[in-house]
């Protein structure tokens, strides 16, 4: 199940469940960030594959269930991210998106839209 919302600042985000993850389209949201805040930067950081792997031994999956990269037939690229892992590039990228994505999850959960388990 797909959702879309657009924060006050005009940023889009695009969110999906799939198989019981919530994830991010970060792509998608990167599309209004700076070159130096984009995705693939964030992923290129030494610190962030040891943060997948602490992630994914504490959620107890494989890192393919946190990230996943789409190619479009178009040439586009799709950059999910699992919630949690979501939440920590837009912390680096900026602290303003992290906090109203932080929101959103806590609204779509309070509604019962999305479960937290």
């Amino acid at each position: 199940m797909k959702y879309e919302f657009i924060a006050d600042s005009g940023v889009r985000f695009e969110m999906d469940i799939e198989a019981n993850k919530l994830m991010l389209d970060v792509a998608k949201v990167a599309e209004s960030l700076r070159k130096d805040k984009q995705p693939q930067v964030w992923m290129n950081k030494r610190s962030v594959p040891g943060f997948l792997d602490l992630a994914c031994k504490q959620m107890g999956c494989k890192a393919d269930k946190l990230v996943h990269e789409v190619r479009k037939v178009d040439g586009t690229v799709e950059l999910w991210l699992e919630a949690f892992v979501a939440m920590e590039y837009l912390r680096w990228a900026d602290d303003r998106l992290a906090t109203w994505f932080a929101g959103k999850i806590n609204e779509l959960i309070s509604d019962g839209t999305i479960s937290c388990e």
